[in-house]
């Protein structure tokens, strides 16, 4: 244990950037070839400070009251590399030190702009100090001019991936309150139809039964069939409970495609939908019929089908809810029987009065389905 701990804050980078850092590292593999044969005392020196640079570049990656020191100690070590003939692949390291640290706007704006002055003092220096010549080649003169562009815009490009992968995590934390926030709208839903069906149906019970207590001697006729009232009431309210519960265990079509995204997520396949909106004011039971649907196709996909994208369309046509599930696997030539996935998908949509098709080549496999809403907006 004190040994991964020693590795996790004096050697390895922080898991928060990734792999991004080790990535950058392959770029030293052209400076120390540049230094082979190492058979000199000036070239030991300088494999000597691309470690001391290795270890300021590690340490710029947790912020402290020494990262200027780090930060800068690169931007040194980097004039120096450049003015004796290394190349530029130095500033690239910390080009990207600064576009992914969490700066707020001014820090970035400063370090920006030292970076920039180094720079700046790197190419005055190889032009005034020594021999700068351009490459002979065409070829080799564009060359440095793409790469001379790519070390100008680095931090810009740097700064611009950690934004998108904070962003990215904004939205995987939102959606991840989302989540919770339907799990706790649907527990309410629970608890306000238990209080308002079952707990007026248990006080009518009570009633009853005080009554048939009070004339089970006295009227045995009357005491019989406030039982028979009584067996009625309970079997009522114990249909209602097995619906509760039933309604309970049915995902909704956003918890059902938050399900699904996930599980593609693990698999690598792409899931993308359109016109997700309109589903919402359907009707419940048409959801879950089309939640239903849904999650076997795309059960069927990753088992047989070897998919990377899943499409999924929504459409309300002449009071008809359509749907269409397209994806790029390898498809089947035709039904099997006893295809169990395919032929639920068929029977769900026709106890809903709706129709349904399944097309499949070697391009991936589409199936379309319509349900009725007239009629159970109505119910």
């Amino acid at each position: 244990m004190i040994e991964l701990d020693f590795l996790h804050k004096y050697c390895l980078f922080p898991r928060v950037f990734g792999f991004s850092p080790y990535f950058w590292l392959l770029w030293l593999l052209v400076p120390i070839c540049q230094l082979w044969p190492w058979n000199s005392s000036f070239k030991y020196s300088q494999l000597f400070l691309i470690i001391v640079f290795i270890w300021f570049y590690r340490s710029s990656y947790t912020l402290s009251r020494w990262s200027p020191l780090w930060i800068g100690g690169q931007y040194l070590l980097a004039i120096y590399f450049y003015l004796n003939n290394i190349g530029l692949y130095f500033f690239v390291f910390t080009a990207w030190v600064i576009g992914s640290l969490p700066f707020n706007k001014f820090h970035f704006h400063w370090y920006l702009m030292i970076y920039y002055i180094a720079l700046f003092i790197a190419l005055a220096g190889k032009v005034f100090l020594t021999q700068f010549h351009w490459p002979a080649s065409s070829s080799a003169r564009a060359f440095s001019v793409i790469f001379m562009f790519f070390i100008i815009l680095s931090p810009l490009g740097g700064r611009s991936v950690r934004n998108t992968y904070l962003r990215s995590g904004i939205l995987k934390q939102q959606k991840q309150r989302y989540e919770l926030l339907i799990r706790r709208q649907e527990r309410d839903r629970i608890a306000r139809d238990l209080h308002d069906s079952l707990g007026q149906a248990f006080t009518t019970i009570t009633i009853q039964a005080d009554l048939t207590q009070k004339i089970l001697t006295q009227n045995p006729t009357e005491a019989k069939k406030q039982l028979t009232d009584i067996k009625k009431s309970a079997q009522q309210n114990l249909n209602l409970v097995r619906q509760i519960v039933t309604n309970m265990r049915t995902l909704s079509l956003p918890e059902t495609l938050i399900k699904l995204t996930d599980k593609l997520q693990e698999f690598k396949v792409s899931l993308i939908t359109e016109n997700e909106n309109l589903s919402k004011t359907w009707p419940k039971k048409i959801q879950q019929t089309i939640a239903a649907v849904i999650q076997e196709a795309i059960t069927n996909t990753l088992q047989y089908g070897q998919a990377q994208e899943v499409r999924i369309s929504f459409f309300e046509e002449q009071a008809q809810a359509r749907i269409i599930i397209v994806d790029d696997g390898q498809g089947f030539e035709k039904i099997h029987p006893g295809a169990h996935g395919i032929q639920g998908m068929q029977e769900r949509v026709a106890k809903s009065s709706g129709t349904f098709q399944i097309y499949s080549s070697h391009h991936g496999t589409k199936i379309d389905f319509s349900l009725p809403l007239l009629e159970e907006s109505a119910s």
